[in-house]
């Protein structure tokens, strides 16, 4: 599904030596795979969700998705990303937006007003949808982009820092959303990055952890949460170390 090799990244600052946000990393996801990608900040997972949403442009290295180079071409073909900061038309109103983007991604017309009720009830944001974007909280604004994903099928999702903001109770529903459309579609592949080690864990069946730009170790989650963290842990105090 996602193929990553040799892809470097770096950002000049003024007269600053330039800085490599990824540095030849390599990953691969098999399909239907949840990924929870974890790092310290600074790691390189920001910069990572950009390319693979074909927003960001690597210096080096190749990527594919379903054999596809990232591009608004693959995003139109069911891909769709939640970045770690969402933004919104301040004076627009939620279902409105909704309505918009349903639109631009392609939605049929005649299914336009089911789609963007279903989002709205899937992210408890039906009661908001006459509620304009300047008045909601970071936690609904982080759901206002979740709903956006509901609009169109997917076939691969990338949710950076999905968590952020949310209270207890929707962090919960939100495990709850992510097991729903896993069992809608089985071959949905997730890529999900967030500091709450313990919160991705619940979700994904696969950790990748990420250190200066590169993957420094992925495995399979076969045990309890603790079990993970203390790896986690200790995969980046070793790398600290080192």
């Amino acid at each position: 599904m996602v193929e990553i090799r040799g892809v470097t990244k770096g950002y000049r600052r003024g007269f600053r030596p330039r800085l490599a946000a990824l540095d030849s990393l390599d990953l691969h996801v098999e399909r239907g795979t949840t990924l929870a990608v974890v790092g310290p900040n600074g790691a390189g997972k920001s910069t990572l969700f950009g390319v693979l949403a074909g927003l960001i442009r690597p210096d080096e290295g190749s990527i594919r998705i379903d054999g596809r180079i990232p591009g608004v071409r693959v995003r139109a073909g069911g891909i769709g990303f939640l970045p770690d900061r969402v933004r919104f038309p301040e004076e627009r109103r939620v279902a409105e937006v909704l309505r918009r983007l349903a639109i631009l991604d392609g939605c049929p017309l005649r299914e336009l007003s089911s789609r963007v009720d279903r989002a709205l009830e899937l992210t408890g944001l039906a009661a908001r949808g006459s509620s304009r974007c300047r008045n909601l909280s970071h936690g609904l604004r982080q759901r206002l982009g979740l709903a956006q994903l509901l609009l169109q099928p997917r076939s691969l999702l990338l949710l950076d820092e999905p968590l952020a903001g949310l209270d207890p109770l929707w962090r919960a529903r939100f495990r709850e959303l992510i097991v729903r459309l896993r069992t809608e579609v089985p071959d949905l592949t997730i890529l999900l990055s967030s500091h709450e080690l313990g919160e991705v864990i619940r979700i994904a069946d696969r950790v990748a952890v990420i250190r200066a730009g590169q993957v420094a170790e992925s495995f399979e989650i076969e045990d309890g949460i603790a079990p993970v963290e203390a790896r986690v842990l200790k995969i980046l105090e070793r790398d600290r170390v080192g």
